[in-house]
């Protein structure tokens, strides 16, 4: 897979998908940065401490059962597995799926405006190590 439209990207939360409710997703991994400077250097010189990370997705708020609020209130306060994989196809080389157990620290209700559509967005840190499948 080279660039690619994102328009047909996986998102698996709990064992349900919910790509059909789901408008952008940001599966974003980080390093701590310690710096390692000594006395005497000229330059600053760091190394990576734990790695951490954050799943913030968007969604189309969804009351029906199965559905974006029947599967995400019930795991506020616990960890849950997310998966995200950039097209509907197969986990491969080039389409590499990602899955990270995240603690669901927020399930908002409803957020909209008048004649807006009812739109949710979440923030979930990462707890644990991202596991990546190339097939």
């Amino acid at each position: 897979m080279s660039v690619f439209n994102s328009n047909d990207v996986t998102v698996s939360i709990g064992g349900v998908l919910l790509t059909d409710h789901i408008t952008s997703v940001d599966f974003g991994e980080t390093a701590a940065e310690l710096d390692t400077t000594t006395m005497g250097s000229a330059n600053i010189t760091r190394i990576a401490g734990l790695k951490d990370g954050n799943v913030s997705i968007e969604f189309l708020q969804d009351f029906a059962a199965t559905e974006v609020y029947a599967t995400l209130n019930p795991l506020l306060g616990t960890l849950t597995t997310v998966i995200v994989t950039p097209t509907d196809a197969a986990a491969s080389a080039t389409n590499p799926e990602k899955s990270v157990s995240c603690l669901v620290t927020e399930v908002p209700f409803i957020a909209s405006g008048v004649a807006d559509l009812a739109t949710i967005s979440v923030s979930w840190p990462m707890s644990g190590p991202v596991t990546t499948t190339v097939s």
